[in-house]
């Protein structure tokens, strides 16, 4: 996955400037958003899931960027959060992991490109717009 302002896992550069550095309260957060289930009930983070946490994020960071980073997610771990949790908090695959990708061919740029636009169409920056204020009071006012 690629690091940038507004990432899923990261700090901003602002905050952070070293990007190796996981911020952990973001990977909990995430994972605590899947709202999904499989059939054997495993959580699932979806695409509305990423959405959701994409828009809170590019509200506190004022950044777009993104969203083909979320689809990964989705489209090669299927959402496990089990399985996220390894990958987003120790950067390897887990034990026994295998791609959810099934399909005869294999990922195609057309299957994916449909996974980003839903989480791309699905975000609503909007929705945040409290906590950006609060995290800007929280970068702004003096200690």
């Amino acid at each position: 996955m690629i690091n940038h302002d507004a990432s899923l896992l990261r700090l901003d550069a602002a905050l952070q400037p070293d990007q190796s550095i996981k911020h952990v309260p973001f990977i909990e957060e995430l994972l605590a958003a899947a709202t999904g289930k499989d059939e054997d009930g495993n959580d699932l983070i979806t695409a509305k899931d990423l959405s959701r946490m994409l828009g809170k994020r590019r509200a506190i960071a004022h950044a777009i960027f993104g969203s083909t980073n979320a689809a990964t997610l989705v489209t090669v771990f299927g959402g496990r959060v089990d399985h996220l949790h390894s990958f987003l908090h120790h950067e390897r695959l887990p034990e026994g992991w295998e791609s959810r990708i099934r399909q005869p061919h294999g990922l195609t740029l057309v299957t994916f490109n449909k996974t980003i636009l839903g989480v791309k169409l699905g975000v609503c920056e909007q929705d945040w717009a409290e906590a950006a204020r609060e995290a800007v009071e929280r970068h702004t006012t003096p200690t």
